[in-house]
């Protein structure tokens, strides 16, 4: 399909020493107003500086997961590697097929970044062994966790304290400097043992607020958004995006 050309797995390896760009969309495949706007604003950045690959955070289509073709050609042509929501699982296997994934959790290595990215709707013992597996090898200056179920959350669902036990001495124990998450229709950065969440589900759903202000909640707002990612080997930057290419938030993590 357009969105999957070989040639783009050779894209997404960049340039060594130059900041890597990657888009984030979270809770994106709906039929809302705001979701044609949030992909024109990212197609206008990549037409201004390419990304080199386009994450997702859940719930790619909703109401059942069943791909929509509209959706996928508004974005821009990189290639996609996306985390799978609970609106995404009655039509896993096809979304597998057309993303290009053996299964619904996976690493990929982008230059200085490496992107694990978790199945949460269904996190087994198998897939915590394999987690730790690939924290312990990986070698890139980052290590970025990808899932659709946040730990933390300030909105309707509050974050899972189930994830939060499995995932959590994991993070900490291999560094992990960023869980980009979705699930919540809104934004929301958070800073929890040491680590940055950012809570993006303002892609194409319908927004909601808040419910209950968690005290590691650093900024909260109700907005459409999208995530851009920056990486070099000394520093990784987050700017969050609403609809209309504004910035709503930003944060820089450096190395020692």
């Amino acid at each position: 399909m357009r969105l999957l050309p070989a040639l783009l797995l050779g894209l997404a390896l960049g340039l060594p020493g130059l900041a890597q760009r990657l888009a984030v969309l979270g809770d994106w495949g709906a039929e809302t107003p705001h979701r044609p706007l949030v992909a024109q604003a990212i197609q206008q950045q990549h037409q201004a500086r390419p990304f080199v690959a386009l994450l997702t955070l859940g719930d790619n289509f909703y109401p059942r997961g069943e791909p929509v073709q509209r959706y996928l050609d508004e974005l821009p042509p990189v290639r996609i590697y996306p985390a799978f929501g609970n609106h995404d699982v009655p039509a896993l296997t096809s979304q597998l097929r057309l993303f290009a994934q053996e299964q619904a959790y996976y690493h990929v290595r982008i230059e200085n970044l490496d992107i694990i990215v978790l199945y949460s709707e269904d996190f087994s013992l198998a897939q915590r062994r394999w987690l730790e597996d690939t924290l312990r090898k990986a070698q890139a200056p980052w290590r970025v966790v990808v899932l659709h179920r946040p730990l933390y959350s300030s909105g309707l669902h509050g974050g899972s304290r189930a994830l939060r036990q499995a995932l959590e001495p994991l993070l900490t124990q291999y560094r992990v400097a960023l869980v980009l998450t979705g699930h919540e229709h809104s934004y929301e950065r958070l800073l929890a043992k040491g680590v940055v969440h950012i809570v993006s589900g303002g892609g194409g759903a319908w927004l909601r607020g808040f419910v209950s202000v968690r005290p590691q909640s650093k900024v909260r707002l109700k907005s459409p958004n999208y995530l851009v990612l920056e990486a070099t080997a000394q520093w990784l930057q987050v700017t969050a995006y609403n609809d209309k290419n504004d910035v709503i938030d930003q944060v820089e993590l450096r190395r020692p």
